[in-house]
């Protein structure tokens, strides 16, 4: 769930391939009624196919697959539509480098999990790929399956390249508030700028956990390893001024660079007017992974922050206990309106990964139908659901009483949980609003995410940048305005020099050339009219 299409960090992942490329039964379930067979349409066939997937989508690659006899989910898989299903999953840290290398060797997978748009149009671009648009029309359910959105994002060139992975869950970032201290303190939840910045002067110097001392703060956030502003707090009051740092957006049918917008010049006044008033833990420049902003969310000397829509599950609660002693009431609120009318916690998710098929397998069209056809009941049988995504059945779920219920009590085991973790790496097919999938624990945690839902931003234009291979200036781009944007919010750069660093920003890194690329870019690739 860790769900992130920012255009930031893509450039390696292109760059990384060019040159390779260039060189180019005990638990077995009975198989569903109306299973797809390999024509689409649920026909048979007696001749075994062997299908080779490469799987770097697995949620828990480190963990090894269990041999076909120990493996229900895949032998439902191959019964369905009659193929040898083989696997490949690399480590988390060698999937583009294993690929780059089976690919130069000659020894190329039938199926690959492209993890983000980038990849996979390198290799499209690199003759590795094959058209699907003449096949498709042949499996409606897998095509019924996801949005037309997110099968347009599988389009490039005017060709359809792959079909949608997973589903990415939006809304999991969201405002955190101690409803317990507005309560003691008389406050109401913020809605505007100005009431959320009296929200945390309250919460930083009015003692609102009654212990007679100053050591709250109103607002915890951090920064990120690199020196971005957009994973750890600050780009939820950057998106209150309608913006975000290193950002393409479309505003009233016109493109915005967000790092050059007057707007962003507004946020960063904002954010030196709450560093100034001292009402953020100070603590936020060495607070850099999830890790330490929950060691603060548990400690309860914060009043607001911004965090993953489960925060308040049971394990989270027993830490909070552990650490502090309690367990404050947390609230996800709806994102404070900016002064353009902006409320919005972030942008939509884009359908950034995708199963693609090579065109070595293409060579024999059968087996190009087989993998659909594969796809199709993988994604779409109601009977297989619960095998793909919640694991073994009389271990991690099963039938009661006519619906099917977590076996929670047992995966909580850890000779259970251990032995079967490796299941999570069928689990492509769950669905994004699946609270069984996500096995949630606190009854309001449906409700928080349902409060973050309404607040995400469609994202028409910033999925389909691609960095141009040739910029050189791109990294040290993104990294000039990072540093800039910090020392205009600790007043270490004044914002009146704001004209100097646009200047500075198009003369020396020419982001006006970026600009430009960017905007050819979305033409072509139909966002832009």
């Amino acid at each position: 769930m860790r769900d992130k299409r920012r255009i930031t960090g893509a450039l390696a992942v292109v760059m990384a391939g060019s040159m390779i490329l260039s060189a180019c039964a005990s638990q077995e379930s009975k198989q569903p009624s109306g299973s797809p067979g390999p024509s689409g349409n649920g026909g048979k066939t007696d001749k075994t196919i062997k299908v080779t997937a490469y799987h770097t989508g697995a949620y828990n690659p480190q963990v090894p697959m269990p041999a076909r006899e120990d493996d229900p989910i895949r032998q439902m898989l191959e019964k369905a539509v009659n193929v040898d299903f083989n696997m490949i999953i690399p480590p988390s840290d060698q999937k583009i480098a294993k690929l780059n290398t089976m690919i130069a060797s000659g020894d190329i997978p039938d199926m690959i999990f492209m993890p983000d748009r980038a990849t996979a149009i390198q290799y499209y671009d690199q003759g590795i790929l094959a058209d699907l648009d003449s096949y498709l029309k042949d499996y409606p359910a897998l095509q019924s399956r996801f949005k037309p959105e997110e099968w347009e994002a599988m389009k490039y060139k005017g060709k359809t390249f792959g079909t949608p992975g997973y589903e990415f869950v939006n809304g999991i970032q969201g405002w955190w508030i101690r409803n317990d201290w507005l309560t003691k303190l008389g406050l109401k939840a913020p809605t505007t700028p100005d009431e959320l910045m009296n929200v945390m002067k309250a919460f930083t110097f009015n003692d609102p956990d009654g212990n007679g001392k100053n050591d709250t703060y109103g607002f915890v956030t951090g920064i990120g390893k690199d020196g971005s502003l957009t994973s750890m707090g600050w780009q939820m009051i950057f998106w209150m001024f309608g913006v975000n740092p290193n950002t393409v957006d479309m505003v009233d049918g016109k493109l915005t660079f967000d790092n050059s917008d007057p707007r962003m010049q507004e946020a960063l006044a904002y954010i030196k007017s709450m560093l100034d008033a001292k009402v953020v833990d100070p603590d936020w420049v060495t607070i850099n992974d999830g890790t330490a902003l929950d060691k603060k969310m548990y400690a309860g000397k914060s009043g607001i922050l911004i965090g993953d829509w489960r925060r308040m599950e049971k394990t989270s609660q027993q830490a909070m206990k552990d650490v502090s002693g309690e367990v404050p009431d947390w609230i996800v609120i709806p994102p404070v309106k900016g002064p353009h009318g902006d409320q919005t916690i972030g942008l939509k998710s884009f359908q950034n990964n995708s199963w693609v098929i090579s065109k070595t397998a293409a060579k024999d069209p059968e087996k190009v139908k087989r993998i659909l056809a594969l796809l199709q009941y993988w994604y779409t049988d109601k009977d297989f659901y619960p095998w793909a995504n919640y694991g073994i059945k009389g271990v991690s779920w099963d039938v009661v009483d006519g619906k099917i219920q977590r076996l929670t009590e047992n995966m909580s085991k850890k000779e259970v949980s251990d032995k079967y973790l490796w299941t999570t790496n069928y689990a492509l097919p769950r669905r994004a609003d699946d609270a069984l999938y996500f096995n949630f624990t606190n009854p309001r945690t449906t409700d928080f995410q349902k409060i973050n839902l309404q607040y995400v931003k469609p994202n028409p234009v910033n999925p389909f940048i691609v960095p141009d291979p040739n910029d050189r200036l791109y990294s040290d781009r993104n990294k000039y305005v990072n540093e800039m944007f910090l020392k205009f919010m600790m007043g270490k750069e004044p914002l009146s020099n704001w004209d100097a660093f646009l200047k500075t920003l198009d003369s020396k890194f020419e982001y006006a050339k970026f600009k430009e690329y960017a905007t050819t870019q979305l033409k072509e690739a139909g966002a832009l009219k």
